[in-house]
C-alpha cells in the first residue's frame, strides 16, 4: 500500500509519531496516533489514509476501508487513497468495488504501475482475462518506459 502524498497539511506531531510507529511496525500504537491526530485535524486526508495503512497491516480491513474512504471524501484527488481502498476491498473479495477503486486512482495518476498491476488482479479474479491482460501491460509499459 501507499504512504500519503497527497501534499495536504499534516495533524502535526501525532502524523510524525503515527508514521514512524507505522514504519517500526507498532500498528497497534499507530493507529493510536492517527486517531489522535484525526481527532486533531479531522480534514487532514493524509491522517485519515495512514490510519487505514495502520489498520490494514492489522488485518482490520473493514476498519481500514472506512478510513480511506474517509481520505478521499476529504480530498477525492487523493491518489494512495483510491489506491489504497482498492488494496483492501482486494483483501476482502470485493473485486467489482476494487476494480473502480484502482480506476480512480488511475483517474488521478495513469502512471501508477501498481494500481494498473492490481487492477489486472481484481480483474483476473472477476474472470475478465483480456481486461486483465490488458492491465498487466499497461503496468508492464509503464514499468519499462516510465510512462505510456
Amino acid at each position: 500500500m501507499a504512504e500519503a502524498s497527497s501534499g495536504t497539511v499534516p495533524s502535526g506531531e501525532w502524523f510524525r509519531k503515527g508514521n514512524a510507529l507505522l514504519g517500526g511496525g507498532s500498528f497497534t500504537e499507530a493507529v493510536e496516533a492517527y486517531d489522535q491526530a484525526v481527532q486533531e485535524s479531522p480534514k487532514d486526508a493524509d491522517s485519515w489514509n495512514n490510519r487505514g495503512l495502520a489498520l490494514a497491516s492489522l488485518n482490520r480491513f473493514s476498519d481500514a476501508l472506512r478510513s480511506f474512504e474517509q481520505a478521499g471524501e476529504i480530498n477525492p484527488s487523493h491518489p494512495d487513497a483510491w489506491y489504497n481502498r482498492g488494496m483492501v476491498l482486494c483483501a476482502l473479495q470485493r473485486f467489482d468495488d476494487a476494480v473502480s477503486s484502482f480506476e480512480k486512482a488511475l483517474q488521478i495518476n495513469p502512471k501508477n504501475a501498481h494500481a494498473w498491476h492490481n487492477k489486472g488482479v481484481a480483474l483476473k479474479h472477476l474472470g475478465l482475462d483480456a481486461e486483465a491482460r490488458f492491465a498487466f501491460s499497461c503496468a508492464g509499459w509503464i514499468g519499462i518506459h516510465g510512462q505510456f
